[in-house]
């Protein structure tokens, strides 16, 4: 595509959310559709008229606590329609919102608290907010926490009103009267709200070096990327989606919070990972979004399903999925792919009505790589995987699969509309358009190392272009762990933690592509000879008699929980391991100023690393 032509996209998108912002698009929705589906559980469900009443009255409530336009709510709750309305109530003010991960130990929620200067936070149940006394304690911006549940007798002595219920917050925004602030006339609500350009959520990220950093988005970079989700998909008007990812990822956000608006959807929910298959089932969406780990599991009841079945069932059962898959494989013969479209005709044809998956039009895979062989399965069973790429800094998609685009495996597609893509000499991919973020809060020194002298962000992955100008992901340069399950994680801030134990003098963290991080530890030599004799060893045992004590492995086991505690449970190391040889410049595992070399440790260490997924 030419330059020319993509300006033309972008100012056509442009066109289309010119002045446009969250709540003005709540405000239109409620005008336009007041009886429509907005939101469901498996209980109870919530019409468009209904949820722009109770941000109102939100947006209100929070006024009277003290939060005004441009200030910061935070938000800790699960997928439920409550999390959802506390986001949109804190926009109808004009404020920021932040969405932190529930598993956040105390002191990284005082990280974001400080950073991101919160006023008011909504958590979600007794555990959650009882992290947050800490924060709520000390001389920060927070002023009240509310709590989704019953607070009742459980408030500690002295915090008095600084703790209050859902149900207090929504009393307190039936009570207040603010008709000149929040005027009853969508028009001119409108009027009074937040400004295109102002920042309309903050998501934490994983830094590279240190703690999270709070990616600044606009309600004018979010609605375009909305926009231009909804052209490159080819998505229809009344989008079902099912909201299962936790609201801290800006995947989720799109498509629970922004792309309903746009498209008059509903939004359906799932608290619970383990609850998807059933709620995929009852909901068929119309659009699903999931990391490699989502479509794995998927993989595996699709395969224990077929597995189930006797008799002649079950052998017509697994012929037809070995036909689709020898059918799927790049080099498939003719005769292969008669056979393949036979056992869909014949067998698999069942499989997306079983799922809950025969609506959806869009199956989107992302955050983190895809492996070919599950890549194949889908496309096979005939659900290609729809390949996303970007970042949080770029409002999630930058890169996909068009609607009617080939599906080359390895590929994750073309720039979204209006947006430009482009390789640097060394492989790095830089994204340029108005779905990327302004910076990085409080970061002024970040900012200026995220974009080139012409404006292309940083992206910090290295690719390669096709031809057709498809991108393959081929590497990173930054240092940042992405799970199976696609989240972000700094190995340097979980192995800080790890070697502040006298007897570990580096760690590497390894978990890319895995479904939970494990660590390889080196000890501090001479701090090892000293505990030994102090524990009545032989403090010139060979290395390998030492590292295999057992009070030894006891006290790296405690100082291992020691360090989990202070970290997200995703973040947490489950299984560690000595690293076997000693890491030295000579050996290549160490640079002249002793930093890891990481590709060199995980290449001389891959048996050891993979055992500890073993045991």
């Amino acid at each position: 595509m030419t330059a020319t032509e993509v300006e033309a996209e972008r100012a056509e998108i442009e066109a289309a959310i010119a002045g446009r912002t969250v709540p003005g698009l709540l405000a239109d929705i409620a005008r336009t559709s007041p009886d429509a589906l907005a939101f469901a559980t498996a209980e109870q469900s919530w019409t468009w008229s209904q949820v722009h009443g109770r941000a109102l009255s939100i947006a209100a409530a929070l006024r009277s606590l003290g939060v005004l336009p441009g200030d910061v709510v935070g938000l800790m709750a699960s997928n439920r329609p409550e999390h959802i309305l506390a986001d949109l109530g804190a926009a109808t003010l004009g404020a920021t919102t932040t969405t932190l991960y529930a598993t956040l130990a105390p002191e990284q929620i005082r990280h974001v608290v400080v950073d991101s200067g919160a006023k008011v936070a909504v958590v979600e149940g007794e555990d959650a907010w009882r992290r947050w006394l800490p924060v709520l304690g000390e001389p920060t911006e927070l002023g009240v926490v509310i709590t989704l549940g019953e607070v009742g007798d459980a408030r500690p002595h002295g915090f008095g009103g600084r703790i209050m219920s859902w149900d207090e917050l929504l009393e307190l925004g039936e009570s207040v009267d603010d008709g000149e602030f929040l005027p009853a006339d969508p028009d001119a609500q409108e009027e009074r709200g937040p400004d295109p350009s102002d920042i309309a959520v903050l998501i934490y990220t994983s830094g590279t070096t240190g703690p999270s950093k709070g990616v600044e988005l606009s309600h004018r970079a979010l609605l375009y990327e909305v926009e231009a989700l909804v052209r490159a998909a080819g998505l229809p008007e009344q989008v079902v989606s099912l909201s299962y990812l936790p609201l801290a990822h800006i995947a989720e956000r799109v498509l629970s919070v922004y792309l309903p608006l746009r498209c008059g959807g509903e939004t359906h929910f799932c608290p619970e990972i383990k609850q998807l298959p059933q709620r995929l089932a009852q909901v068929r969406p119309t659009i699903l979004f999931g990391v490699p780990q989502v479509w794995d599991r998927l993989r595996t009841g699709i395969e224990n399903r077929l597995a189930e079945q006797d008799g002649v069932r079950g052998k017509l059962g697994g012929w037809a999925l070995r036909a689709a898959l020898t059918g799927a494989e790049p080099d498939s013969t003719a005769a292969e792919k008669l056979l393949a479209r036979l056992a869909h005709r014949a067998v698999l044809h069942r499989i997306p009505v079983a799922l809950g998956l025969d609506r959806c039009a869009v199956r989107a895979v992302g955050a983190a790589p895809l492996p070919p062989g599950l890549e194949r399965f889908f496309a096979g069973l005939g659900m290609g995987l729809t390949g996303v790429y970007g970042l949080s800094e770029t409002c999630g998609a930058a890169v996909m699969h068009h609607a009617g685009s080939p599906r080359r495996p390895g590929t994750v597609g073309t720039p979204m509309p209006g947006v430009e893509l482009r390789l640097t000499r060394e492989g790095e991919v830089l994204v340029r358009g108005p779905l990327c973020t302004s910076g990085y809060r409080n970061l002024p020194e970040e900012d200026r190392e995220l974009f080139t002298m012409d404006g292309f962000l940083r992206t910090g992955d290295l690719g390669s272009l096709d031809p057709d100008g498809t991108l393959r992901i081929t590497g990173r340069q930054k240092e940042i762990i992405i799970t199976a399950g696609g989240k972000n994680i700094s190995p340097v801030v979980v192995e800080s933690l790890l070697v502040e134990h006298p007897l570990i003098e580096q760690a590497l963290v390894h978990g890319d592509g895995r479904p939970y991080l494990v660590a390889l530890l080196a000890p501090d030599v001479e701090a090892l000879r000293e505990w030994a004799v102090a524990n009545e060893l032989p403090g010139n045992a060979p290395r390998a008699e030492l590292l295999g004590d057992p009070k030894l492995r006891a006290e790296i086991d405690a100082a291992v929980a020691v360090a989990n505690t202070r970290l997200a449970r995703i973040e947490q190391v489950r299984g560690w391991e000595f690293a076997p040889t000693e890491w030295t410049e000579d050996g290549g595992e160490l640079t002249p100023t002793r930093k890891i070399r990481r590709s060199v440790v995980v290449k001389h260490n891959q048996e050891h690393l993979d055992a500890l997924y073993q045991g």
